[in-house]
């Protein structure tokens, strides 16, 4: 009977160690953002602020405004490719 046993045991791992084992490893995948998609406009040089009228106050002002509008679109374009780029990865 302990033979009967043993030779059971070794057909059931036999059996097993010829299936052969897959690994599964995980894939990276690298996104780039292109490069027209990082537009944030600067001011890199303020006027001296002693003397400046009100008028320009207001032009610097509203540029301010535009820069931050431009900015805020590009980094929501940033973030639209990086989640489509996300989903495209997702079905594979």
């Amino acid at each position: 009977m302990k033979k009967l046993v043993i030779i059971l045991a070794a057909l059931t791992v036999s059996g097993c160690a010829s299936t052969p084992i897959k690994l599964i490893a995980p894939e990276y995948v690298v996104v780039k953002v292109p490069n027209e998609l990082y537009n944030c406009s600067t001011v890199t040089k303020f006027p001296n602020t002693d003397n400046l009228t009100n008028e320009q106050v207001g032009q610097l002002i509203l540029k301010l405004q535009k820069n931050n509008m431009v900015c805020k679109n590009s980094l929501d374009a940033v973030r639209q490719y990086l989640d489509d780029a996300e989903t495209k990865v997702k079905k594979k």
